[in-house]
């Protein structure tokens, strides 16, 4: 439910900054993102990480490596 929260959130463009500005949640959504656990979970985090990632700098998120990664596995699954 905190997902999708979140995801609704970020498709309002006024929330984008605020939204990249807490480190935590964005561990936090990259994290679930990059395990692709439960696929509507992953699918709600590719939603916010597209809304968010013009402001991403990978290199200070906690594993933006891993995160590419898991965004290729998703493309080429899918």
């Amino acid at each position: 439910m905190m997902i999708l929260i979140v995801r609704n959130l970020t498709f309002i463009r006024a929330n984008e900054h605020h939204l990249i500005k807490c480190f935590k949640l964005v561990d936090i959504i990259t994290s679930i993102f990059v395990d692709l656990i439960d696929e509507e979970l992953t699918l709600n985090c590719l939603d916010i990480i597209t809304n968010i990632s013009k402001h991403l700098v990978l290199s200070e998120v906690n594993c933006g490596h891993i995160l590419v990664q898991s965004l290729f596995t998703l493309f080429s699954s899918g």
